[in-house]
């Protein structure tokens, strides 16, 4: 009994132990990363500190790099350049169903060790659906959840651009 559970024991271990990632680090040298405030050009008060925050949850989500203030490996920055909140969609008695946001930036991510811009975008525009009443199909339901899938799409399109070498 107790040599199977010996057994049972050392085959989890070694189970545990078995690791796979499908991400790949086109920059192996790149472990530390400071994201710097988005600079707010559009007339939405507080998208600077929201995109700050997702981005931030998202890169500790991420696993791949470390969120410094001090002696960073790279360094992630972008500025909002023009944020629009329109009626997407009406339902049949004619009221307002879904609305959209569309977030326009610039984008850059640099490699400091190097000294080297590894992905710039001057014209990234996401756009997300968020609903605001019964009936509709969106996947959000508020203004706020639309915007935190757009800067996670930012972060995504940052590091697909940067780090991950396909």
């Amino acid at each position: 009994m107790v040599k199977k559970f010996i057994l049972a024991s050392l085959v989890l271990v070694l189970l545990s132990s078995c690791y796979y990632s499908v991400y790949s680090n086109a920059y192996p040298h790149l472990k530390k990363i400071r994201v710097e405030p988005f600079v707010n050009r559009s007339a939405e008060f507080g998208l600077s500190e929201k995109a700050l925050s997702d981005l931030s949850t998202a890169l500790r989500n991420d696993g791949r790099l470390k969120q410094v203030s001090q002696d960073p490996d790279c360094s992630l920055e972008g500025e909002i350049t023009s944020f629009q909140e329109k009626i997407y969609s009406y339902d049949s008695a004619n009221q307002v169903q879904d609305y959209q946001v569309t977030v326009s930036l610039k984008l850059s991510f640099t490699d400091l060790v190097k000294n080297e811009v590894i992905y710039e975008n001057n014209s990234l525009s996401l756009s997300e659906l968020y609903k605001v009443a019964e009936g509709s199909t969106s996947r959000f339901s508020s203004k706020e959840e639309a915007l935190s899938e757009i800067f996670n799409n930012v972060f995504k399109t940052a590091i697909q651009n940067s780090l991950e070498a396909w």
